[in-house]
């Protein structure tokens, strides 16, 4: 009977230094997660805060939003510095198709349309300043210019015809001042120009310098 007893307890004691041996191993090796590790794998499951809540600054709330958006719509250059843009590529529009320039023609022609689109997606509408104050549709406007008059200017330039293009651009500004017109601004009369604003620019399409 002791020695049945005997041979339990050693037994007992050598699993229980076997389990001891199988932990450290397991423990030593990266097995069994240590607590850091542990947090670390919490950590790096956790979704990334947004970089300006990591730098401390507040997101806008609901509350301030409004605040936001107004600020936003402070930066945006008013529909004046926006017109000045379209005037000054449809001048060097008008030099680039009198050297005959047609590739810089039709630049200036894209940037020309691009900048009004511009001004249309920030003022679909504009408040007229005539008696009656009211409200002018100018994409409505644009829509019924851009597939006549505006489109007569690019198949001119698309052609590399010169008398055309002469009288294409003439009524394009004819449709220019109608539009002026329609927001109560009839002092604004277009013109063909006679003085090149851009001066650091060779007009000239069989330049061979720069190469």
């Amino acid at each position: 009977m002791t020695k049945t007893i005997w041979i339990r307890r050693a037994l007992l004691l050598a699993c229980g230094v076997l389990v001891g041996i199988v932990i450290d191993r397991t423990w030593q090796y990266g097995m069994v997660p240590t607590v850091a590790t542990q947090q670390q794998q919490q950590q790096q499951a956790q979704p990334q805060a947004p970089q300006q809540q990591q730098r401390g600054e507040p997101l806008p709330t609901m509350q301030s939003l409004p605040e936001e958006v107004a600020r936003l719509k402070a930066l945006l250059p008013s529909n004046s510095h926006i017109m000045m843009d379209v005037q000054w590529h449809w001048t060097n529009l008008w030099f680039a198709g009198q050297a005959k320039n047609w590739p810089l023609a039709q630049f200036y022609f894209n940037e020309t349309r691009g900048h009004i689109q511009w001004l249309i997606k920030k003022s679909p509408t504009v408040r007229s300043q005539g008696p009656e104050k009211e409200q002018v549709n100018i994409q409505g406007i644009f829509d019924g210019i851009d597939t006549s008059s505006l489109a007569d200017v690019k198949a001119a330039i698309e052609k590399k015809d010169s008398l055309k293009f002469a009288a294409t651009y003439k009524t394009m500004l004819e449709s220019c001042y109608a539009c002026h017109k329609s927001v109560g601004r009839p002092y604004l009369k277009p013109m063909i120009p006679k003085t090149q604003v851009q001066s650091a620019l060779n007009y000239d399409p069989n330049a061979t310098w720069p190469e």
